[in-house]
């Protein structure tokens, strides 16, 4: 189909007309971010980003962080291993692991506060200001490991003004989530906020045969309490102390299995893979199996045959134990001329998390993951306060991290090799920045921004790997295969490493209206160690860091008195020494295991556009439509698959995705108002893993809130709806189709529905 670009464009124009002249007068409201750590209009910013106000997170009915991405371009977030570990990539950028010890290639920020693992990234979407996600390297003013972009978390802070609120929703499966927040002034000069959240799901969605029960129930908890002391002008000083702890079900997966029977079973000269994948189709269960000949044969997207050994942590009883504490103080100093500000951090994550990870009733590829990640961080940063045409920041940041596996994680595989094995390590990290960035607005239409930050890295890192033989798999009678460092190998368990990064950003206002920017930055992620089952002391060697030189090329618009907004904006990355955990061969399993590394390079070329249009003062569209062309160009003979023709693409990168929200309010004569709210989010065929082994279909879901509130808008009633269709939405997938014939997808929710009601103290 021939697509006329003039017609489009004509089509537009004329929409947009006859609304501005039949449209009752609604200005967007203007949306405030701190992308250059200083407030600013998000229309202002040559940053290609997306922000959501935390009345937008109630609208959405988000409960957790990978739900953003369903309204952002190009992010891509998911759970590793179903519920814990969320694993962010954007445009392309990112990188699987379900490693404590590594760090992600998009930079998480939590009040400013980087998180230095994925593991603390859990309980943390409530009583929420505002959520900002900035794509491209951002590696001059927030540093380290924002090679695909940042996304910062920030709390409602305290106000002087007493406001709260208190919602509770119920739903299926016996949800229900209570959300509650306080706040106000305690004295002239000293306020405080509290929060709470909690998560309990009494009935589980996925259907165990082997033990009868339904499995995935959830609980959560979490809170966070907030001091502000604001003495004068010149001091503004908040103390944020928070914790969650999460007692839930782990997730459980739908089985895949990759080889024909015939082979399965030994028979000599029998064809390895089953004729369904062969074919290049989703393998088919009632001919396809696992090593050790089992398949889920019964066709139901929600239910498998689980491990339920009760003589061990892998049962349909086993329950998450994952805790987290910390606490923030951010401190302003108002002088004259600049401000300065201090943020100290301190947190602590304990994870250990039992996981049934194959869907395979036996004790196959079973885990228990027992993480303890500590992190301590101190920000100095100086920013210009002072009208001129140029302003200006500059910083430096320590931080140490410590991650252990504390007890050692064991590996069940009892029915496959007959043996167990245990992991136990310690990582220790330093890391030291400097950074600074000046705008400069040569004209009233031309301004350039300059930044860049120096990086230094110190890692040092110790292991233990030990098979546990039967009966007993006593850790007292391991044998221990490799200890790290391993001197006779030339491996010393240090790595030590620097580099900078940097941004220049060109912008062009010919309009209050019209922003548009060109960009060059350099991307910088640190290297690290495989702190996973190492065989082999080679193994252990650490890989390289990764680095990405970006262009883009953007603008920003506001249209028909800022009743639309669009943004769009054009990409290239050069991506070199991209780390992902590919298939190595081990000479003691005599099988390939996943191991971090190092990839020759690869390209990234997209495309996305914003739109958010007030079309009346009923009723607003946003939407949002992404495109990228990814290439993996590594030598490497795995990436073509196991049948030579896979195409080599990134994964958690759909060539197109689109997303869709529409916002219509009724005016009842009663002065209340009722809110009619719906949202959409497309995917195209894309791959979950690196290795491109299994193709995940174009997927779907639509969400919808029907909303009543009270003429003073204190009281709320909701009637809402998630994943209508009952669309199984594939967040994830794991496979090993030429070692073990093994994978499974990780399945999003079936069809939710359920009932909310919110008062707000006024």
């Amino acid at each position: 189909m021939r697509i006329n670009i003039k017609n489009i464009s004509l089509v537009a124009s004329c929409v947009l007309s006859v609304s501005a002249k039949t449209a009752l007068a609604q200005q967007l409201e203007e949306v405030i971010v701190t992308a250059n750590k200083r407030e600013q209009s998000i229309q202002d910013v040559s940053i290609a980003m997306t922000a959501f106000s935390g009345a937008e997170i109630a609208d959405y009915g988000w409960s957790d962080v990978t739900q953003i991405a369903n309204q952002a371009p190009n992010v891509d977030i998911k759970y590793a291993w179903g519920n814990s570990m969320p694993i962010y990539t954007i445009r392309g950028v990112g990188m699987n692991s379900f490693q404590a010890s590594d760090t992600p290639s998009v930079g998480l920020f939590i009040d400013e506060v980087f998180q230095t693992s994925l593991v603390s990234m859990g309980a943390q979407l409530f009583d929420m200001e505002r959520v900002e996600v900035l794509k491209g390297p951002q590696g001059a003013l927030f540093g380290r490991n924002t090679n695909g972009g940042a996304i910062s978390y920030l709390s409602a802070k305290p106000g002087q003004e007493a406001e709260g609120f208190v919602r509770a929703d119920y739903g299926k499966f016996d949800r229900l989530e209570v959300e509650a927040a306080y706040g106000g002034p305690i004295s002239d000069t000293v306020s405080a906020r509290t929060a709470i959240y909690s998560i309990q799901q009494g009935e589980g969605y996925v259907h165990d045969r082997t033990s009868g029960k339904d499995l995935g129930e959830v609980d959560i908890n979490a809170g966070r309490l907030q001091l502000r002391w604001q003495p004068s002008d010149f001091l503004d000083a908040n103390l944020k102390i928070y914790g969650s702890r999460d007692r839930s079900q782990p997730s459980v997966f739908q089985h895949i299995g990759f080889w024909s029977k015939d082979f399965a079973g030994g028979v000599p000269g029998a064809n390895q893979y089953c004729s369904s994948f062969a074919a290049g189709r989703a393998p088919n269960p009632s001919e396809c199996v696992d090593v050790l000949g089992y398949s889920d044969t019964d066709g139901r997207d929600y239910a498998g045959d689980y491990t339920n050994r009760l003589d061990t942590p892998i049962n349909a009883g086993a329950k998450l134990k994952n805790d987290s504490y910390g606490a923030t103080l951010a401190m302003d100093f108002n002088f004259d001329s600049f401000t300065l500000t201090s943020i100290t951090n301190f947190q602590q994550y304990d994870r250990s998390q039992p996981k049934e990870s194959d869907a395979n009733p036996l004790l196959f590829v079973d885990l228990v993951f027992n993480s303890d990640v500590s992190q301590q961080s101190q920000e100095l940063r100086i920013t210009s306060a002072t009208d001129g045409p140029v302003s200006w920041i500059a910083g430096i940041i320590l931080s140490n991290d410590e991650v252990s596996e504390s007890p050692p994680r064991t590996i069940y595989a009892d029915d496959y090799l007959g043996v167990r094995a245990s992991v136990d390590y310690t990582q220790d990290r330093d890391s030291y920045a400097a950074y600074a960035q000046a705008d400069w607005r040569i004209s009233d239409e031309w301004a350039l921004s300059v930044g860049g930050r120096w990086i230094d890295e110190s890692i040092e890192f110790e292991e233990e790997t030990a098979f546990l033989f039967p009966p007993d798999f006593s850790y007292d009678e391991r044998l221990v295969l490799v200890t790290i460092p391993a001197p006779a190998f030339g491996v010393d368990g240090k790595l030590d490493s620097s580099e900078p990064t940097w941004r220049v950003a060109l912008d062009y206002t010919p309009t209050e209206e019209i922003l548009a920017y060109a960009s060059v930055s350099r991307g910088y992620k640190g290297g690290g160690f495989n702190a996973g089952l190492i065989t082999n002391p080679r193994l252990a060697l650490p890989f390289d860091p990764e680095q990405i030189t970006a262009y883009e090329l953007g603008v920003k618009s506001q249209l028909i008195d800022n009743r639309v907004t669009l943004n769009a904006a054009l990409f290239y990355y050069d991506y070199s020494g991209l780390q992902a955990a590919t298939p190595q061969f081990d000479p003691v399993a005599q099988s390939p295991l996943n191991f971090l590394t190092n990839l020759d390079d690869a390209k990234i070329t997209g495309f996305e556009a914003e739109l958010d249009w007030a079309v009346s003062t009923a009723f607003r569209i946003q939407a949002g439509l992404g495109w990228l062309d990814t290439e993996n160009n590594d030598p490497g003979v795995n990436f073509d698959g196991v049948f030579g023709r896979a195409p080599r693409v990134l994964p958690n990168a759909p060539e197109y995705n689109f997303n869709l929200a529409l916002t219509y309010d009724i005016d009842l004569s009663s002065g209340a108002r009722v809110r009619f709210f719906g949202d959409y989010v497309w995917q195209d065929d894309h791959y979950k893993e690196i290795v491109n082994n299994l193709e995940v279909d174009s997927q779907y879901q639509v969400n919808s809130r029907i909303t009543w509130l009270s003429p003073d808008s204190r009281y709320s009633l909701s009637l809402w709806g998630k994943n209508l269709t009952d669309e199984v939405f594939v967040h994830d997938t794991l496979t090993d189709p030429v070692g073990s014939g093994w994978g499974v997808y990780v399945n999003g929710m079936p069809r939710t529905y359920g009932v909310s009601a919110k008062y707000n103290f006024l």
